[in-house]
């Protein structure tokens, strides 16, 4: 609905086969079922620095010109 309204929208989930099922656009494989957008297994350092990288790939592929629905892995 988002993006039929001119907004693009990522989506971050580690269900990327399910997220295309359900019609997302631009579709960010990231972590782990349990902990899509963390790990608790790092550091808190750590943690901030691979959240952050995840939030830059998640605006690269918002300014990435799509025709249909795309997974963006390792970006």
């Amino acid at each position: 609905m988002i993006e039929k309204n001119g907004l693009p929208a990522a989506l971050l989930t580690a269900m990327t086969s399910m997220a295309k099922v359900a019609g997302a656009n631009r579709i960010l494989a990231s972590g782990l079922i349990p902990h899509p957008v963390g790990d608790p297994t790092r550091s808190p350092e750590e943690e901030s620095v691979w959240r952050k990288g995840q939030v830059r790939k998640a605006l690269n592929a918002i300014a990435t010109p799509i025709e249909e629905s795309q997974i963006f892995a390792d970006w």
